[in-house]
């Protein structure tokens, strides 16, 4: 890692006060047989059958626990919001030559002491449930500088234990950030001036920009995508993706002309964030259930008439539409439910959505061998035919299974009402599949597609064979 990075980050630190922290407690622990520790602070009237939640600091390159009361005092809302507060201590960095909280950037580039972090900070969480009955749904982590760095990896590789985080100061190193994707939703709060050296707002070849930052979080927490700015004056600029779907939000605070410090508003803004989530999410948030018929092969069945449906809290099967199939949407098809139809008649076939509560559109596929595949063409499809819903009209053989599936172009969900119509042909000729006065192309299209059914029997043997092909073509026009 940079070592003038460091170096600046660790001076940066050196300028808090050099007084030792006071009203904490120092607990020993022993991990892997390295002899570390962390300070503590109850509040009054601490009782472990509170089973309260807790609020761990990361401090910065540098520093030492003690040094973290400094960076962000929480102890008085400790005592009036109730929470068990913890400042953490890094493993000696012989590398940097400092308490630096471990790295490893991938190539090779790391201090050592990643591993013995995380599997310090594990043991912390479990000594804290152990010692005093803490709520391991509710373990938040804030960090300054580095401290803020290792906070963003612990948001990766141990979401399985910390609810939300609270990066001040820092970005995700560019390799956190690349190799996130496994890790579990987590809400964030993030603290950053648009001068930080540490940290470059706009991104560099170590971090990136926060722009693409929110981009990722929001994308892998389900945020609402339309963030509430609000200016809180003083150039800072509050920036907050409400819970979505996925029950995290995301939270960004940017401090025009800010540098490398931890702002005033930190402590309080920090726990009006992170307090209300549990590792489940937004503690109040009542997630939307999939319907039942998300994937085609849950399809909810249908016939002839009216069928009503939401796709409200539906996902995206990842089978795109045909360029054809759309009026300039683009061929994605997002949030979309799946319907089984058997067709009620030879003839033609109508399914549409007109009047639905969301821009809506169809696409249907031949069913008979079970459902399509990513790179599947639809046998019939619809977009725009009505308003901005869809209605979709094809030839169908009676008994043919088709797979209807209905979403959107843009995400947007709602309901509405699915209305299947058949107009039966009736031909003169039984060869005459269609209907349209001809023995035709048209009418051994449809045999083919009924081979070895019953569904275009000439002869009345129960299959559709190369005998009937014979009487078809005794029959063309």
């Amino acid at each position: 890692m940079r070592p003038h990075l460091i170096s600046l980050a660790v001076f940066c630190c050196l300028l808090l006060p050099a007084n030792a922290a006071f009203g904490q407690s120092s607990i020993s622990l022993n991990v892997d047989g390295l002899n570390r520790r962390y300070l503590v602070h109850l509040p009054p009237g601490f009782d472990p059958s509170e089973n309260l939640p807790v609020m761990m600091w990361f401090h910065g390159g540098g520093g030492n626990a003690n040094d973290g009361v400094f960076e962000a005092d929480f102890r008085g809302l400790a005592n009036s919001q109730r929470f068990i507060l913890v400042y953490t201590e890094a493993w000696p960095d012989v590398i940097e030559s400092c308490r630096c909280w471990g790295y490893d950037l991938g190539q090779g580039e790391t201090n050592g002491n990643y591993e013995i972090d995380l599997a310090y900070t594990s043991a912390v969480i479990d000594d804290l449930a152990q010692r005093y009955n803490a709520d391991r749904d509710r373990i938040y982590a804030g960090g300054y500088s580095m401290g803020g760095s290792f906070v963003w990896d612990l948001a990766c590789v141990k979401s399985d234990e910390i609810a939300a985080v609270a990066p001040v100061a820092a970005s995700m190193y560019r390799s956190t950030y690349d190799n996130c994707e496994a890790g579990l939703p987590t809400a964030i709060c993030h603290i950053l001036g648009t001068q930080d050296f540490y940290a470059p707002y706009n991104g560099a070849s170590w971090v990136p920009s926060v722009t693409d930052q929110n981009a990722f979080w929001v994308a892998k927490n389900e945020s609402e995508p339309d963030p509430e700015v609000v200016p809180l004056g003083g150039g800072v600029t509050r920036s907050t993706w409400g819970p979505g779907e996925g029950c995290h939000g995301v939270q960004h605070f940017r401090i025009q002309g800010g540098d490398h410090v931890v702002p005033s508003f930190a402590t309080s803004a920090i726990w009006e964030f992170v307090s209300g989530y549990d590792l489940d999410g937004l503690i109040e948030c009542d997630p939307v259930e999939p319907p039942s018929n998300d994937d085609c092969g849950t399809a909810t069945k249908i016939a002839e008439g009216p069928t009503s449906f939401s796709t409200v809290g539906a996902s995206a099967s990842g089978i795109p539409s045909t360029l054809n199939c759309s009026t300039g949407n683009g061929p994605q098809v997002e949030a979309d439910v799946w319907f089984r139809l058997v067709a009620p008649c030879t003839g033609t076939f109508t399914i549409s959505t007109c009047e639905a509560g969301f821009d809506s559109r169809i696409d249907v596929f031949d069913g008979t061998g079970g459902c399509p595949s990513p790179n599947a063409t639809p046998y019939a499809c619809g977009d725009d035919e009505c308003g901005d819903d869809a209605s979709a009209s094809s030839l169908a053989l009676e008994g043919q299974v088709l797979l209807v599936r209905v979403g959107s172009p843009d995400g947007s969900t709602g309901d509405g009402v699915l209305l299947v119509e058949c107009e039966p042909l009736n031909p003169p000729n039984p060869a005459d599949l269609n209907g349209d006065g001809l023995v035709d192309a048209a009418d051994l299209g449809l045999m083919i597609a009924a081979w070895g059914t019953a569904k275009a029997d000439l002869n009345g043997d129960g299959t559709t064979n190369s005998a009937d092909i014979g009487l078809l073509l005794v029959a063309w026009s």
